[in-house]
């Protein structure tokens, strides 16, 4: 796994807070050793023993669960529990480490039968089961790899009528991706002009410049008449500071556009239209708004701030004017930096989530966890508001995708000033536990980075385990762009002391404080960042 390093490339300014605190870089990326199980114990030595259980032989599989398909991997790991810390275990006849609680956790080859046997010893006892994995159904083909791309004769131009995701939440988005299955990378609100060249089964195929295309959904837009974009200069750009926001407003007529959000710069790259004459006039948190470059289909203009980025919006306004609302960092007291401030702390799932050895599921983990978190943030002055606080979801509906933006939505129309999502972590089938587990934060917008990185340091320095690094993700919870927002995963569910150290109250208040120090650093950092 790659750790996140910050670009050279970049200007002075958008490096300065990364490579101000060099240390949390370091620290980030430093342990790339692989694990071996004999490791285990020395690595997780920072972590509170396992307690002990010695009750009756009880041999339960967490994991693969009973049904499950075959995966298309060579090994998988396996875990549950005997009962008793003091029982042997064996699967396929290959010895396994029981903690001392019961618990296991092995990664083993897939028998070619798909069938695995575990046998548990308690003295004179012996329990018995075996696993078969389902065969797999014949594959269904993907709808991109079995439709044909329909090219158009005559270029479409089309306008965003729906679509949800959360550049700016309250109002539907439509992603676009460079490839058919690649990644998001622009966000186009509803009213935006796109022009079509293709059709490849629910894909459109759109051409933003020459050298640049993209994909989105068939659903998300209408064609309005045949031809391109009506190409045209820019109208002028004005910049008008309020109380809590400072609005850059650029007449485009509905033009896509991209914006790259740095820790101190704003890049805003406008197609099909070409640059407005004169020059831009700062104002309020803009220090410096210049055109870079432009050319016949495109224009991208920088904006420079005074102060480290703390969030913007994008959105048009009834006429096609664009409108970059940047939003002014709250007012922090450096002596007492959460006090005043609206956190809203997210505990991960459910629906979904991952499960440890003895059945602890990760969506209760993480509530208690984030609980803890809450009451700390109250005690020192901030006001925290919470996507749940019961074990249950915060919307009836079971998909986790619909309850994903139920609580993008909820954190953007509470209007917080800082969102932490808090998880633990699991793997995907294939990978090898013991060789790559540990402790990892995610971002997605680069003025969220030095968050994740403070967030990173201070929760490692509880666990002790590995550090994967603070990493760039597209997840929803930290896709919103009103707010700094990151998600952190502690420890890995399956491994039995990591769920152990979950189950503990001294350790959960450890973990719970690690949280609330990396805010309380990334706010002081944000402070001595902003004032240089």
């Amino acid at each position: 796994m790659r750790c996140v390093e910050p670009d050279m490339h970049l200007s002075h300014p958008v490096r300065t807070l990364l490579l101000a605190s060099s240390f949390l870089l370091a620290s980030a990326c430093a342990t790339t050793k692989p694990a071996s199980p004999t490791d285990i114990d020395t690595l997780e030595a920072q972590l509170p023993p396992i307690p002990a259980r010695l009750g009756p032989l009880h041999l339960k599989i967490e994991y693969p669960a009973a049904g499950s398909i075959r995966p298309p991997v060579d090994s998988t790991f396996l875990f549950g529990t005997t009962g008793s810390g003091a029982a042997r275990l064996t699967i396929n006849d290959q010895h396994v480490n029981v903690a001392p609680n019961g618990a296991f956790l092995a990664f083993m080859p897939i028998p070619a039968d798909g069938t695995f046997r575990f046998e548990a010893k308690l003295g004179s006892r012996t329990a018995t089961q075996r696993f078969t994995y389902a065969q797999p159904g014949p594959p269904v083909p993907s709808e991109v790899a079995t439709e044909m791309l329909v090219k158009f004769t005559t270029p479409q131009l089309a306008r965003v009528v729906a679509g949800r995701d959360t550049l700016d939440s309250g109002s539907g988005i439509a992603s676009a991706a460079p490839t058919p299955d690649g990644d998001r990378r622009w966000f186009f609100p509803i009213g935006s002009e796109v022009v079509l060249t293709g059709q490849l089964g629910s894909l459109y195929r759109i051409q933003l410049t020459d050298s640049t295309e993209g994909w989105l959904d068939t659903s998300t837009v209408d064609i309005e008449r045949s031809g391109g974009y009506r190409l045209a200069p820019i109208g002028p750009v004005r910049i008008l500071p309020q109380a809590h926001y400072t609005d850059v407003t650029l007449p485009v007529d509905f033009a896509p556009f991209h914006i790259n959000a740095q820790v101190r710069h704003l890049d805003l790259t406008v197609y099909g239209r070409t640059r407005a004459p004169g020059s831009i006039t700062p104002d309020g948190v803009v220090k410096r708004a210049v055109w870079i470059s432009t050319s016949q289909d495109s224009s991208q203009l920088l904006l420079d701030l005074n102060e480290g980025l703390w969030g913007f919006k994008a959105f048009y306004e009834r006429n096609g004017d664009l409108v970059i609302r940047i939003r002014h960092a709250p007012d922090i007291d450096p002596d007492q930096p959460l006090r005043g401030l609206h956190i809203l702390v997210d505990p991960g799932h459910p629906p979904g989530g991952a499960i440890g050895p003895t059945g602890l599921k990760e969506a209760d983990a993480n509530l208690n966890i984030s609980l803890r978190i809450a009451d700390m943030l109250r005690e020192r002055g901030a006001t925290v508001l919470m996507t749940r606080q019961t074990p249950e979801p915060l919307v009836s509906d079971t998909s986790a995708s619909i309850e994903l933006l139920a609580r993008v939505d909820t954190s953007v129309a509470l209007n917080v000033d800082l969102l932490i999502s808090v998880h633990n972590n699991a793997f995907p089938e294939g990978i090898n536990p013991f060789k790559n587990f540990g402790t990892e934060t995610y971002y997605y917008h680069a003025f969220s980075a030095p968050l994740a990185y403070e967030l990173l340091r201070e929760i490692r320095s509880v666990t002790g385990i590995p550090n994967l690094g603070a990493k760039k993700r597209s997840l929803a919870l930290v896709r919103p762009t009103w707010f700094p927002s990151t998600l952190t995963e502690s420890l890995f569910m399956m491994f039995p002391r990591q769920e152990a150290a979950l189950r503990n109250p001294d350790f959960l208040d450890r973990l719970a404080a690690a949280h609330v120090n990396g805010i309380v650093s990334y706010l002081q950092r944000y402070l001595e960042f902003s004032r240089n």
